[in-house]
């Protein structure tokens, strides 16, 4: 038996060891080079991977351009992949525009075009066969929206914009989008790309408000997802989208002069806190993501406001990352920083939050009494109800 124990001790050492040398083993760089057009140069151009299960990106490069082309090579070693991670997803920005790369470490990625919003105007060749699905699905849509979009286009153009014609035209084509991407996803393989994609219809059936077209993005995920990627962040979020509350019924998004809906949050130490705890004091609520410059660029601000008035403000950070992420997340803040376990989907949805950083400030009555996306205006808001000179200072030097 002694013998036996001392084996199986040598043995796991001799695993550990093995693991350990193995997180010091390189891997082949990915080489990401282009040339774009109708970019001045000096501008940078970013480089930056996708933590699994999460919609954030991390450990971002720069390069800038240089005659209009860039070269940058994103270096791994073995300790920068999680486990079971694939990380092949990648992200290539310029100018608040992305593009998303699919790639094997070793790969060498071409991307060229002229950046825009519109993935079809700029490529990136990868010998990833998700690449390939990316503009699969790229390419029905733009063939799908191609009619629409050129009408828009000359209401624009037009001497005279009808803001009518306008609004019925954008409509008819997020519908045309919506019931596009639905017919083409239903019989699509379920990958990484199929994820990204059923996040854009669950967030767009939201927004669209048709029942019937939200109980197709239902189905889609009942059908569609495994239960192994259940824990995905772009899952999560596509289903907080359309949750329905405790008695099957739509979840009521929440304007200016509602009352407050309450949820159950939780701590880093799983202590369990509700929204009303503060009825009495100004509450603000911000949704926030690890992988969000603007949020994280916002706390040091919020967080000094937060310590001259916590006598009659609360504040929340509401994270919409998963809880591993948002365990391992240290922002170094004095008001609280709770998440529900489910990226906050439901929380966001019913708070009218289409992204971060969103806030949400709450009279100490319940009353909601603004939603604002971005700090600038969250600000100026925020010193109506309570007044902070240093801010106010702040306010007009941006001016």
């Amino acid at each position: 038996m002694l013998l036996l124990i001392a084996t199986c001790s040598w043995a796991q050492n001799k695993n550990a060891s093995a693991s350990n040398e193995k997180q010091r083993i390189p891997i082949a760089p990915i080489i990401v080079e282009g040339e774009f057009n109708g970019v001045p140069d000096g501008t940078p151009v970013g480089f930056a991977f996708r933590k699994k299960k999460s919609m954030g990106y991390a450990n971002i490069l720069i390069d800038t351009l240089r005659n209009g082309k860039f070269h940058i090579e994103k270096k791994f070693i073995y300790k920068d992949f999680d486990e079971n991670d694939d990380n092949v997803n990648y992200l290539v920005s310029i100018e608040n525009k992305c593009m998303t790369v699919y790639a094997y470490p070793g790969a060498k990625v071409k991307v060229t075009g002229t950046p825009s919003l519109n993935a079809i105007s700029w490529r990136a060749e990868s010998n990833h066969p998700l690449q390939k699905e990316f503009y699969e699905y790229m390419d029905y849509e733009h063939d799908k929206l191609s009619a629409i979009e050129k009408k828009i286009q000359e209401e624009y153009e037009a001497d005279e914009i009808d803001d009518d014609l306008l609004k019925k035209l954008e409509r008819e084509r997020d519908s045309i989008q919506l019931v596009s991407l639905l017919d083409f996803m239903k019989n699509r393989e379920y990958n990484s790309v199929f994820a990204q994609n059923l996040f854009r219809v669950s967030l767009m059936a939201k927004d669209f408000g048709n029942s019937q077209l939200k109980d197709r993005v239902r189905s889609l995920i009942t059908e569609r997802v495994p239960n192994y990627d259940n824990d995905d962040q772009y899952i999560i979020m596509a289903k907080g989208f359309l949750a329905k509350d405790e008695i099957g019924k739509e979840i009521k998004v929440l304007k200016v002069g509602d009352k407050m809906r309450d949820f159950t949050l939780y701590d880093r130490k799983g202590n369990e806190h509700k929204l009303s705890d503060f009825k009495g004091k100004y509450t603000v609520l911000e949704f926030t993501g690890q992988a969000c410059g603007p949020c994280l660029a916002v706390m040091p601000t919020l967080d000094k406001f937060y310590k001259r008035h916590k006598d009659k403000v609360e504040v929340i950070a509401i994270s919409v990352d998963n809880e591993e992420i948002w365990l391992k997340e240290n922002n170094n803040v004095s008001f609280h920083e709770w998440n529900d376990r489910k990226c906050a989907a439901e929380i966001a949805t019913a708070y009218g939050s289409k992204g971060t950083p969103c806030f949400v400030i709450i009279h100490p009555n319940g009353n909601i009494l603004n939603v604002s996306h971005g700090a600038g205006a969250f600000f100026k808001e925020l010193i109506k109800h309570v007044p902070d000179a240093e801010i106010e200072e702040q306010q007009r030097n941006s001016k």
